[in-house]
């Protein structure tokens, strides 16, 4: 949809691009009615299952951390259960009451990388020879499975560089109301060996992509020195980008497979490069 106006000597013209898409499986052509992808140090990330939005996370639901002995006892058996750990939901499986353990039965859709919707604008403006365009883009919706926490937010996932979650926001008897599990160089079912909710992030974001302002010299003047036109400009690239998500860069990418976007295990972030902020000057000259 676009508008386009002149108000004496100000111009003015703007675009918007809206689109919105759903999808679901609805069959797979296997022996079971999913297939799973996405691989990582613990299995794969993603399910792609009939009744379900391609790529799918899937994992075990975190509901909160164990905060005592009494909050492990009270609690559905869980194997490395211990305060400070994941607590994952119990679910219920068909027509069954809930069960007194926590299995891979108790897996679950976590979360769906396709966004509500996208969208972008462009604005632009016109005063005698000053001109001004922007661009602006946005995805609203999609989660982001933020595997780098795998490896920053575990001290067993590698002795290596580690979060300031980690540090400052961990759980500890005396620093309870937290979502970062317990500092602990235990390795087990409750710590980081399953794909859970807690890699889960919104990855909804508005960037400017692009905001150019130029000024052409008047015609009056070049053609003196025998020059048609001469504009100059200055353009920033990825100039600011509104969002929750934690890593790096919420404008994810699906892998590749034999250098052909793959689909079945979009919206994990492996540590992709973010996008580089820019900042040109140039000119357009004509002769």
């Amino acid at each position: 949809m676009g508008y386009k106006n002149n108000f004496g000597d100000l111009g003015f013209n703007a675009n918007v691009i809206f689109t919105t898409v759903k999808n679901e499986i609805v069959r797979v052509d296997k022996s079971t009615p999913f297939f799973d992808y996405g691989g990582s140090r613990i299995g794969n990330l993603a399910r792609n299952m009939e009744g379900e939005a391609i790529s799918s996370f899937f994992g075990y639901k975190v509901i909160g951390l164990f905060q005592d002995d009494a909050d492990v006892t009270s609690s559905p058996t869980q194997d490395g259960a211990a305060p400070g750990f994941f607590k994952f939901e119990n679910v219920i499986q068909g027509d069954a009451d809930l069960d007194s353990k926590i299995d891979p039965g108790d897996r679950q859709i976590i979360g769906n990388p396709n966004p509500d919707f996208t969208y972008g604008f462009n604005l632009g403006l016109n005063y005698k020879g000053f001109d001004l365009s922007a661009f602006f883009y946005g995805s609203y919706g999609n989660d982001i499975y933020n595997w780098n926490k795998w490896w920053t937010d575990f001290w067993p996932s590698f002795q290596g560089q580690k979060s300031k979650d980690l540090l400052y926001k961990s759980w500890t008897p005396d620093r309870t109301n937290t979502n970062v599990p317990k500092a602990s160089n235990t390795s087990n079912f409750s710590t980081n060996t399953q794909s859970v909710s807690y890699f889960i992030e919104d990855g909804s974001y508005l960037r400017l992509k692009n905001l150019t302002i130029g000024y052409t010299i008047p015609e009056s003047i070049m053609s003196k020195v025998k020059i048609k036109s001469l504009r100059i400009y200055v353009q920033a690239v990825n100039l600011f980008t509104l969002t929750k998500y934690s890593g790096l860069d919420p404008e994810i990418s699906s892998t590749l497979t034999d250098g052909v976007i793959d689909d079945r295990s979009a919206g994990i972030d492996y540590g992709n490069y973010p996008t580089v902020r820019q900042f040109n000057f140039g000119l357009n000259l004509g002769l």
